[in-house]
């Protein structure tokens, strides 16, 4: 749904830091204070001191905020008009790996796209990574999912860009499909 570019982030906190862009862009795949902050294991001040700690710097608050969320992209308003007219017939969830930040700042790009407050009004329901204490692709987040929403796995088809994140939803019975572009989405309905 929202564009995201992962190498910007690196970028932002490479140009703040003495660090190179390869070992930040190493510790998206790293156990450690990236993960804690997706799984809700530590606050968003936590994070913030945890990122100074990292880096050996002292960055306030908006700096780190900003190179955070310099991977979040555009949000277009045809994808979330397509979620409201797939609600029509389907009952349609949104699952995260995400953390606070990135949720305060994507629900700013919804509001200034379509004036609604938040992601929630587009979906039946969303789950954000660091609201469960879990992550894609942790089989525990699928069978969650699956149990608060009352659903059977058969019946769900789960969409993806991460073949991790397909692979542990199919171990749970969920039908799956790659998408390797955004706006693959809007072929969705040739398939259900």
């Amino acid at each position: 749904m929202i564009d995201l570019d992962f190498k910007k982030t690196p970028e932002a906190f490479s140009q703040l830091t003495d660090w190179s862009f390869d070992d930040i862009y190493q510790l998206y795949f790293k156990p450690g204070l990236l993960h804690e902050y997706e799984t809700g294991l530590i606050s968003d001040q936590e994070f913030r001191c945890g990122i100074n700690d990292l880096f050996g710097t002292t960055l306030t608050d908006n700096q780190i905020d900003k190179a955070w969320c310099a991977m979040l992209g555009s949000i277009p308003r045809a994808r979330l008009d397509f979620m409201q007219e797939l609600r029509k017939k389907y009952q349609v969830l949104v699952l995260s790996n995400t953390n606070a930040i990135h949720v305060t700042a994507f629900n700013q790009t919804i509001k200034a796209v379509t004036g609604e407050d938040s992601l929630e009004s587009f979906a039946d329901k969303v789950y954000f990574s660091h609201e469960l204490n879990m992550r894609k692709p942790d089989l525990e987040i699928y069978e969650e999912i699956l149990k608060q929403s009352n659903l059977i796995a058969e019946e769900c088809l789960f969409l993806d860009d991460t073949l991790p994140n397909l692979e542990t939803a199919a171990k749970v019975g969920i039908q799956t499909m790659h998408i390797t572009h955004p706006d693959q989405i809007f072929n969705l309905t040739a398939h259900v």
